[in-house]
């Protein structure tokens, strides 16, 4: 039973659930594939983006030029890349050595060759010619020239507005203002492109889980029609429900959130862990040194999540099969003053799982701080570290510089960004494996076996029971050797005390349960040779208690066939239930409520009665049709029991033995066992059971 099982804990991930739930995606394989190509480009733009920040800094708002000696050939090389610097400007001269301004976003281009720093001041290329037109010509005398055409001005100096006004400055600083303007538009593009790429690939995930949960809700609902009675018996409704709603809710998330979550994710972790170390490999690996201790943590969390995780679920189905059996015994509860204590009973699984939600919270409480707090330690380490290599490693070729500190900061902020998501997504991740668990639990039961071999045409309707044992449990025998045989166009009256087994031969008849021992004969075919679904086609079951669907009343006695409207008419007015359906304003088409509740039993009864008839059953079987109706409800059923009886064989259960007084034989019944057969004037000659049945039922009455 599922009881059971939902106590166990399964596997953190699963990959044979997450092998069959992928299997409903097949049909939409282009759309996962086209939305994981699409992460690609989202991972790469959320690489782009500080990268622009760090260029856009670097270059624009700190574009810093320093100063080495060079060999002349090597610096011939590089051309328009370093600037030779005026002798006058020089302090020192080394021999073969000359003085060149090198942008800091050319160091690297010197990484490997004989050079020498001059000093720690940074400096800002000028354009001469423009410097010439709008400065004061003391001014441009006093900075050395770099190359043929820049001005080499420390960067401490562009803040003087005596030498430097405002107005001059920007306009001597325009192709820094035309690059900033461009790393704009291009950084906003990189967004646009973002967005849209996240877009459809949110779009193409969500479309095709929702499709595969489509197929998979389907397929569970088909299953659980084909599933034998027997299941059913020891399966709550309100655990079933549970499966083919929440379970599948849970997995559909599973699809939208987790899988768009791991293509986004995973490739934004996988394209930083590539790329940091090639923009700086010491800023990297200040950041990968908080790796370990977060890898430790969630370990322990997922190992802490799912066991209570699994706690809150197993809570959750008994919270629902507790409310499903209670509301739907409500009157029960009510009429016999128990609501206190069900209400008792209630509070505690309520406590339970409240103990189980409260524990799944305190884990979520005790991780996610513990990653922030270690994502916040990294952030310093960085700032620190990057801060030391930029003031005292200025002079090194390849320092740490002002942007590429931003872009690791920026970096840091989108690497742990997927960790911080990994509580939820952990989270849908339990709750996906959990559900996948009991749905292919579900799934993996097997099915009521159909095959067999095809009745043609209508039958004639011989019943024969052949020496037939049957037990609900195995050993506990409910039939005992039982022994009739009914003709085609017969009516037998099956009787007996509560217990003895009348209800058990119709289910047997049916199918709904295997029998253990001998055979269950039609037209003297063995039933369990026969396909089940054109076996019970050949019969109609008329209960005590009638289920009605949510819908009108014609689509009740149809049930949804291609019965045509005056068929069902037809059958209404012989089973005398046209005469208060005529009477409803809406006639056929007036609504049913839940289980029919707007209706009297009565009704509810004559209706079962046109159903069985528009289907024009072989084989009828009424069994305590007509137990709870009042008496003259059950004159116009008998009325319509001798109308639809004509041509057809009849097994009649009853308790009631005045509506078994016409039935051409009777079979009483007694804890399993045939112990009369006969007329009703020929069993009450006998003066055996059936006797002492009818007498305790006309003579003392109460």
């Amino acid at each position: 039973m599922f009881v059971q099982e939902e106590e166990k804990l399964g596997k953190i991930y699963d990959s044979r659930i997450v092998s069959r739930l992928t299997g409903y995606l097949k049909r939409d394989w282009w759309m996962i594939a086209l939305a994981a190509i699409l992460g690609v480009p989202i991972a790469l733009t959320q690489l782009a983006q500080p990268i622009i920040t760090q260029r856009t800094i670097d270059q624009v708002f700190f574009s810093v030029t320093r100063l080495y000696y060079l060999d002349p050939k090597v610096a011939e090389e590089y051309g328009k890349d370093f600037y030779e610097v005026e002798d006058r400007f020089a302090s020192v001269h080394i021999p073969s050595y000359r003085l060149y301004a090198v942008p800091q976003n050319r160091l690297n281009l010197i990484d490997t060759v004989p050079k020498q720093p001059y000093d720690r001041e940074e400096y800002y290329l000028l354009d001469k010619e423009k410097a010439q037109a709008r400065l004061k010509p003391e001014v441009v005398a006093s900075f050395a020239g770099a190359g043929k055409d820049k001005l080499l001005v420390p960067y401490r100096d562009l803040t003087r507005r005596a030498l430097f006004p405002r107005r001059d400055l920007f306009w001597l600083r325009e192709k820094d203002w035309q690059l900033l303007v461009k790393l704009a538009i291009i950084f906003l593009l990189v967004g646009v492109f973002r967005a849209a790429a996240s877009f459809g690939q949110i779009l193409l995930t969500t479309y095709a889980g929702q499709r595969s949960m489509h197929r998979l809700r389907t397929a569970i609902f088909k299953h659980l029609e084909r599933m034998p009675v027997r299941f059913f018996d020891r399966n709550p409704v309100g655990r079933l429900v549970t499966r083919v709603t929440n379970d599948v809710e849970t997995l559909s998330q599973f699809f939208s959130e987790v899988i768009t979550s791991f293509f986004y994710d995973g490739f934004l972790i996988v394209t930083l862990m590539i790329a940091m170390p090639l923009r700086d490999w010491r800023l990297a690996l200040v950041l990968f040194a908080i790796m370990p201790p977060m890898l430790v943590a969630t370990i322990i969390f997922r190992r802490k999540l799912r066991d209570a995780f699994r706690k809150v679920r197993v809570r959750v189905a008994r919270i629902n099969a507790f409310l499903a059996e209670n509301l739907s015994g409500i009157k029960v509860v009510q009429l016999f003053r128990r609501e206190r204590k069900r209400l008792g009973e209630f509070k505690k699984i309520n406590e339970s799982h409240f103990q189980a939600r409260f524990g799944r919270m305190m884990v979520f409480a005790i991780f996610r701080p513990i990653v922030d707090f270690l994502a916040v330690l990294a952030l310093a380490a960085l700032i620190w570290f990057g801060a030391h290599w930029i003031v005292t490693t200025a002079l090194v070729v390849g320092a740490v510089t002002l942007g590429s500190l931003v872009e690791f900061l920026s970096y840091s902020e989108r690497f742990f960004e997927p960790i911080r998501d990994l509580t939820e997504k952990f989270n849908l991740l339990q709750q996906a494996m959990a559900s996948g668990e009991r749905v292919f639990m579900l799934a993996d039961e097997p099915e009521e076996e159909y095959k067999g071999k095809p009745i043609e045409g209508r039958v004639r309707g011989e019943i024969e029971f052949k020496n037939v044992w049957f037990a609900y449990n195995d050993t506990d025998w409910v039939l005992k050797d039982i022994n009739f045989k009914v003709r085609p166009g017969e009516r037998v009256a099956i009787v007996g005390a509560t217990g003895a087994g009348k209800t058990s031969i119709i289910n047997v008849l049916s199918r709904f349960y295997e029998i253990q021992k001998g055979k269950v004969l039609l037209d003297a075919e063995d039933t369990r040779e026969l396909d089940k679904s054109h076996l019970r086609s050949q019969i109609a079951v008329v209960m005590q208690d009638v289920f009605l669907f949510l819908g009108d009343i014609e689509t009740n006695i149809r049930l949804r066939s291609e019965i045509p409207h005056q068929r069902v008419k037809t059958a209404s007015e012989i089973a005398n239930a046209d005469k208060f359906i005529s009477r409803l304003p809406q006639q056929y088409k007036a609504q049913v409520q839940e289980r029919g509740a707007n209706l009297s039993v009565g009704e509810r009864q004559l209706i079962a009665f046109a159903r069985a008839l528009a289907f024009d059953p072989a084989i009828l079987v009424l069994d305590e049709a007509t137990s709870s109706v009042d008496t003259k409800t059950e004159a116009l059923i008998q009325d319509a029991i001798h109308k639809l009886l004509e041509g057809r064989t009849a097994l009649i259960v009853a308790h009631r033995l005045s509506t078994v007084r016409d039935a051409d034989r009777i079979i009483v019944l007694d804890h399993g066992r045939i112990v009369e057969e006969g007329t009703h004037e020929a069993l009450m000659a006998r003066k055996g059971t059936y006797y002492g049945l009818y007498k305790l039922q006309f003579e003392h009455k109460i």
